[in-house]
């Protein structure tokens, strides 16, 4: 199988809101968890952190435990950011989005050669000019 690369918001709609994801995509993720070919990028857990402090989501504990409850899902490899993605997120090719945090998760997923799961748009037409992989969330 291939890697698949989750969004951050894919991953919070996995744990909590299943219902807005596909059933090709729930299976895509359950088969990558199963082969242990799914990945998050590091930046998302940042990410999450930034939602709860401002209350676009909420968790019903600390946020580093939750956060440590992500880390530990079993299936679910932590990509951290290294030189070659810190590297390849302001260098990507074209016009694509500004946002720091989604550039990083781009570069992550171009890394490792996975299929990135999202539903932001800006990614998923910048994808279709030939630029990565993706599976529309």
């Amino acid at each position: 199988m291939n890697n698949l690369l989750l969004d951050t918001h894919i991953l919070i709609w996995s744990l909590t809101k299943s219902d807005e994801l596909t059933v090709e995509v729930k299976e895509a993720i359950k088969l990558a968890k199963a082969d242990k070919s799914l990945y998050l990028s590091s930046i998302s857990l940042w990410e999450i952190a930034m939602l709860a402090q401002k209350q676009r989501i909420s968790v019903y504990r600390r946020i580093a435990d939750f956060l440590q409850t992500i880390e530990k899902i079993r299936g679910l490899n932590i990509l951290q950011i290294t030189a070659n993605i810190a590297a390849e997120s302001v260098t990507l090719p074209g016009d694509i989005h500004g946002d720091p945090a989604d550039r990083i998760i781009i570069a992550s997923c171009r890394e490792i050669s996975a299929t990135l799961i999202t539903r932001d748009q800006q990614i998923l037409d910048w994808a279709n000019l030939g630029h990565m992989k993706t599976l529309r969330g």
